[in-house]
């Protein structure tokens, strides 16, 4: 545990949870696009899912958008770029 440059700040439901919530938002913001409200039938098709990248993110992001190491935001710049 005390190597552990990047700890994530998961809770029980670890990445599953995650994973949930990540997609609720994402439905939720379909819902509510123009193309969505216009034609119901579109609301059919589940959203893509969330790649795995950004659950890496927001797994090591604490509450104010802090990472929680520099060797987490070293890792996640050499993953974007």
């Amino acid at each position: 545990h005390k190597y552990n440059d990047c700890p994530h700040l998961l809770s029980r439901g670890g990445y599953d949870l995650l994973d949930k919530k990540l997609m609720e938002e994402k439905r939720k913001h379909h819902e509510h696009l123009p193309e969505y409200t216009k034609n119901p039938s579109l609301n059919v098709d589940p959203p893509s899912p969330v790649l795995r990248q950004l659950k890496w993110e927001m797994a090591r992001t604490k509450r104010y958008g802090q990472m929680t190491s520099a060797a987490a935001k070293e890792i996640l710049d050499k993953i974007v770029s």
